[in-house]
């Protein structure tokens, strides 16, 4: 797996809650590996797993673990935002 390094990030407007703490910390933290996800990619029942995944490569590449606090409120945020089942 390649080392994590840091993409382009689209303007934060594009995001949902665009400006909000939890939108910032999302987009700040995920952003230091690769460009942020779309909430909507995936259902709320993906996004704990993915969350945990996206850790273990942060471990894995020396960047500073996510606090329990700030994995907490990404995994809230991305859920909230989540697609919407059909």
């Amino acid at each position: 797996m390649a080392a994590c390094t840091a993409k382009p990030v689209p303007s934060a407007a594009v995001y949902p809650e665009a400006g909000t703490p939890d939108e910032i910390l999302f987009s700040s933290r995920c952003h230091e590996c690769h460009v942020p996800p779309f909430p909507k990619d995936r259902a709320a029942g993906a996004w704990p797993l993915i969350v945990e995944r996206m850790e273990k490569h942060r471990i894995e590449s020396g960047k500073t673990p996510l606090t329990g606090e700030e994995e907490r409120r990404i995994t809230a945020y991305l859920q909230r935002n989540a697609k919407r089942p059909s």
